[in-house]
Formats: C-alpha cells, structure tokens, sequence
C-alpha cells in the first residue's frame, strides 16, 4: 500500500531542516524510510453516517455516539452526513520502533517519525477515496477532525472504534488511556457538506497547543 513517504514531513517531525543534513543523518533516514516502507502494513476503514445537531451535540442516530464541543459542531456545520475513519500502519512498525528505541535509540526516533509520516498518508489515501464518492454526488468535504482537537473529547475515540468495529476488521484497539494500539493509528471524521471545501480553515484554528506549537514557530502545521 504505502510506496512513497514525504521526507520533508519526516524531517518536519524530527525538527531538521533539508539543508542543515549531514551525511550520518541523510543515512539514517534513508535506512529508516525503507525500513518502514517494507514491514508497513497499511489499512483503514471508513463509514457513513447521517448527523442530527442537539442540545447536546452532533449525535449519529443508532450509535449511540454524540460528538461534544463547539469546534466540532463548528466544523460539521453545513453537514448533513459524516464519514467515521480509521488507519492504522500496522503492528509490525510499533515493534520494530520499540526495539530500535532500546537498541538503536537514534533509529528508533527516526523511525517512529517516518511511522507518524506513514499513517498520515495511509488516512491521506482513504480521504481521497471518500472525496472521490463525494464529489461525484456533486458535494465535498470537510478535513480530517479527530478525538482530542480543539474541544472534542479524546474519549470519542472508544465510541469511533467500537461502531467501526476496528479490532477486528483492522487490528486496532484502545488503551485504557485511550490511546491508539497500534500506536501509528489516528481515527477521524470526515464532513459531507453542500457547499464549497474551504482550504483556508485547518486543525491549527481549533488546537488546544496552538500558542505554543513547536510546528507553527517554524512556519508548519503538524
């Protein structure tokens, strides 16, 4: 699945610039790009639901799941469907970042970078393939907005997974801090909206660390 990584982003995550590499550097990520390329074991999954605006929040009828928040709500405001998703990179990664972290703790940081840079591009491909849906009902999308932005509580995680059925379909689960496992997996939602996607709007404008963002003191977003 995944035969390309961005080795800016990478470099990003790491806090290296292109031109300030030397050539151990240059080395390193190269080994871990391949390393990464070859054990990922790229999936994801995706769902459509319809949406109701309450009191209480943005509810999916017959999930039990309602979306708390002014961010969210914000977000999905011209929506009248959401897709539910989730990728992952796969177990093998995690374990191979967990042994380098003890063995090789430089390979291992590079590793996990290239991970986080992996997942991204795995949800990257099915946001493409919903978009294409989408668009061909003559409608668009809103970007990915996950569990923990702005106000949107973490916790929504253990409600996205249980109605994707996650685990057994692509083999993620949730800690009892509700973290990922594997932990190179995000979960997001995705708006159906009628009018135009605005580009001008991004996750930046709804984080909690936006003052303090290593990232947007560097002119990026994470």
């Amino acid at each position: 699945m995944l035969e390309l990584l961005n080795k800016n982003e990478i470099l990003r995550y790491l806090g290296y610039r292109q031109n300030g590499l030397n050539q151990r550097i240059e080395e390193l990520l190269e080994r871990c790009m391949d390393e990464t390329r070859r054990i990922c074991q790229g999936k994801y999954i995706y769902r459509r639901f319809p949406v109701v605006f309450t009191d209480q929040g943005v509810e999916i009828p017959g999930t039990g799941i309602c979306m708390t928040g002014k961010d969210i709500r914000d977000h999905l405001e011209s929506c009248r469907d959401v897709y539910l998703l989730c990728a992952t990179a796969g177990v093998e990664l995690d374990k191979r970042i967990r042994r380098w972290m003890i063995t090789e703790p430089d390979a291992g940081v590079v590793l996990d970078a290239c991970g986080i840079q992996a997942v991204e591009q795995i949800a990257d491909m099915a946001e493409r393939e919903i978009e294409k849906a989408v668009q061909a009902e003559g409608k668009n999308i809103t970007w990915r907005f996950s569990p923990g932005y702005g106000d949107m509580p973490l916790e929504l995680q253990r409600d996205f997974i249980r109605v994707l059925d996650t685990y057994r379909k692509i083999g993620v689960s949730l800690s009892e801090s509700f973290l990922m496992i594997p932990s190179k997996s995000v979960t997001a939602v995705i708006g159906v909206a009628d009018t135009a996607r605005d580009k001008r709007k991004n996750k930046c404008d709804h984080c909690n660390n936006r003052d303090n963002c290593s990232f947007r003191k560097r002119g990026t977003i994470c």
